[in-house]
This record gives structure tokens, C-alpha cells and sequence, in this order.
């Protein structure tokens, strides 16, 4: 809540670059956040039961700003915006709706702002971004009609960039308004596609003397875009203690409507009309999302306890982007709740540290269905998410 605008924090840098003009003098911040998800999955049929959950990740991010004179602020933000990761079992009943997946981003955004006047404030940016995944999912092909089943895991990475922009508005002293835009990454990820197949039975006409599990690769190509996301941010010195806060934030998700997975050509399998066969059938995998564009509701209120010591807390409504009958089990998403709490302590007159832990609990739709749009086979019965983080912040 407050993002951008709160005054305290450099993440401005990320959120809205105009709240730098907030941050007097040259500071440093380095932040550690431990994220767990619970992906807690019921079969309708057989009861089983299956978890997504991978080990708890430490995600960084880190912060720089300097004061160049009364009007100028140069900022930098290290961050990892978007990351995710599940796994489940390879063979598990939903694995044609994916069994594993990893996304990892990395941004560097260095930003400018100036300070109008005493009421006015703008800043702008660059971002220069990396992001790597691997998605794996069951897979069926067709060799000289004969159906084999097996297992299909994209890989790929890229480099791509970005830009953002923000305002911020002080109608009085005690108020602070800020609105940003950070656009979308178009990423053209290049990798690799590798279908690995169980053993296919010894069938004159396909094989003459039967053959084991193959494994073939082929490059790979995929484009995938990030949101665009346009954010209002709003912070109120209520008394000299306490400070309220809240944020809107809309973020256009149907930038990730569907993946084109373009396959060059696959190799490896001992007779090449194998190699042909599969590369007829895979050459093109659409993976369809239909993911639709969101909302993000927070407040906030801190409150300083004393010189050193100051608490916060909030409660926010996050809209999932999925779609309920397009639902992949490796992206389980739904609406959310969050709580969070946390506190600051200034350790001296340059160095603070920050703590804070948050739960999100789903409270949407969280079925599983056997293809897009096509019959439900089970529901995900839980969605957590378990964040904490520290961080510290030290003014030159």
C-alpha cells in the first residue's frame, strides 16, 4: 500500500520513480524475501492427491538512489518481478496440464526524476531485462499412427527491454498521490524443446524390432510478453505518528493470451520417419491461457511507535488472471487475499532495517480441467503463499 509514494522505501525506484524526490541525499537498500506456495490438488475420480509446492525461494532485489542537487534524482533498481515454481509428480493424472515449471526474471532499471516544484514531481526509467523458463507437461504424438505417450519440457531465455514513467502530486504537505506506467517486455525466447517417450511396443509396421524409451530435441522459439501495469498509489500523514496508505494497481495480463511454441525440427530417435513424424505433429504447440487483465486493491497504516521503532500493517484483494476452464495445473492461480504485518527499526541516525511477513490465501474458482475448456478431473483444494523479508536501508 502506498507504493512509490511512502517516502521511507527505494523500492520508489521500481514503483514510481517521482517518489525518489522524496529521498534526500545518496542511500543504499538491499532486501532478501523467502516465498513458499502450497499447491494442494484433489482428483475427482481416484481421490489422489498431489502438491506443487516446491522448497521456499530467496528472492533479492536491491536498490540505489542519489540526490544530485535540489531538482535531480538518479535512481537504480535490481529486482526479479516475475518468478514462479512448481512440480509435480511427472505421471501424476494432471501432467497433460503441465507437471513442472520454473520462471526467472531479472531487471535492471535505471531512472531519473525532477522535482518541478514543492507540488509536482515526474521520473522515468529504463529496464533491461532477463527472463529464463522451463515448462514441462505431458504429451502425446502419433508415429505412423501408432500413439505413444511421454513427456515434453520447453526450455529457452532472453534478453529484452522496457520502459516506465511516473507523476506525483502534493495537494499539501501531508498528502502524497502517485499514478506510474511500466510497459510491457516482449520477450523472443530461443531454447529448446525436448519430448521424451515411453517404450513403444514392437508393432511390425512402425518398428521391426520394437524400440526402447526415445528421448529427441529440437530449437525452439517463443515469444512471451509481461504486463503492462498502471498504478495509483495514495499516502496521508494522518497525525505526526500515523500515516495511511492504499494502492490501486491494473495489469494487463491478456498480454499472456497464448504461447506459440515454434519448433525447428526434431533429432535423436534411431530411423529418421520417427524423427519426421514427430516433428510433423510438434512443429507448432499452441499453449492456450486466455488470461484476462486485473485489479490489485491494498491499505495500509503505519504507525511510529517512537524514534526507533515503527509498525505497519495491511490487507489487500488481488485478482487471479486465469481463466477457470483454462487452468494449468504448473500456473494454479485464483483470486487472492493478503494480510501483512511487519515493522521497521532504525539502528542509528543512517541505518534502518526493515522486516515484514505476509500470508495470501486463494478465494476463487480453483478447478482443473483435462485439456482447455474441457472436462474437470479435480480441484486444487488449497492456494497459499508464505512470504518474509528483511531488508536494510543505510543513508550516506
Amino acid at each position: 500500500a502506498g507504493a512509490g509514494v511512502m517516502g521511507d522505501a527505494l523500492s520508489a525506484v521500481h514503483y514510481n520513480p517521482a517518489g525518489m524526490t522524496l529521498l534526500e541525499g545518496t542511500r543504499i537498500q538491499a532486501t532478501g524475501t523467502w516465498v513458499a506456495v502450497n499447491a494442494e490438488y484433489k482428483g475427482d475420480k481416484t481421490g489422489a492427491t498431489e502438491n506443487g509446492r516446491k522448497k521456499g525461494q530467496l528472492v533479492p532485489a536491491g536498490y540505489i538512489t542519489h540526490q544530485v542537487n535540489d531538482q535531480v534524482w538518479l535512481g537504480l533498481g535490481l529486482t526479479v518481478p516475475y518468478g514462479m515454481g512448481t512440480d509435480f509428480g511427472r505421471d501424476w493424472e494432471g501432467a497433460d496440464r503441465g507437471n513442472k515449471s520454473m520462471i526467472l526474471t531479472f531487471d535492471m532499471n535505471p531512472n531519473v526524476a525532477w522535482k518541478i516544484n514543492e507540488k509536482f514531481s515526474v521520473g522515468a526509467g529504463l529496464s533491461l531485462q532477463y527472463a529464463k523458463a522451463k515448462l514441462g507437461m505431458g504429451k502425446s504424438v502419433s508415429l505412423n499412427g501408432l500413439p505413444v505417450s511421454g513427456n515434453a519440457t520447453v526450455e529457452g531465455d532472453s534478453w529484452a527491454w522496457g520502459w516506465n514513467v511516473g507523476m506525483m502530486y502534493r495537494p499539501v504537505e501531508t498528502v502524497r498521490l502517485g499514478l506510474a506506467y511500466r510497459s510491457h517486455i516482449a520477450h523472443n525466447a530461443e531454447g529448446h524443446t525436448t519430448l521424451e517417450t515411453n517404450a513403444i511396443n514392437p508393432i511390425e509396421s512402425v518398428l521391426p524390432n520394437g524400440m526402447p524409451a526415445m528421448t529427441m530435441v529440437s530449437d525452439m522459439k517463443v515469444r512471451i510478453k509481461t504486463p503492462d501495469t498502471i498504478t495509483f498509489s495514495a499516502a496521508w500523514d494522518a497525525t505526526q505518528d500515523l500515516t495511511l496508505s492504499a494502492t490501486a494497481r491494473w495489469s494487463k495480463w491478456s498480454n499472456f493470451d497464448t504461447l506459440s511454441i515454434e519448433n525447428s525440427g526434431f533429432s535423436g530417435a534411431p530411423i529418421d520417419n520417427i524423427n519426421q513424424a514427430v516433428s510433423g505433429v510438434a512443429k507448432s504447440v499452441p499453449v492456450e491461457n486466455h488470461w484476462d487483465d486485473t485489479w490489485f486493491f491494498s491499505l495500509g497504516a503505519d504507525y511510529r511507535v517512537n524514534e526507533q521503532l515503527t509498525v505497519r500493517g495491511g490487507v489487500a484483494y488481488d485478482q487471479g488472471p486465469v481463466d477457470n476452464a483454462y487452468r494449468m495445473a504448473v500456473i494454479p492461480d485464483t483470486d487472492r487475499v493478503w494480510v501483512a504485518g511487519g515493522a521497521s527499526y532504525k539502528f542509528s541516525q543512517n541505518l534502518t532495517f526493515d522486516f515484514g511477513a505476509t500470508y495470501i490465501t486463494g478465494v476463487g474458482d480453483t478447478d482443473l480441467y483435462d485439456s482447455p475448456n474441457g472436462k474437470r478431473i479435480g480441484e486444487f483444494k488449497s492456494l497459499d503463499s508464505y512470504i518474509v523479508s528483511a531488508q536494510m536501508q543505510y543513508r550516506f
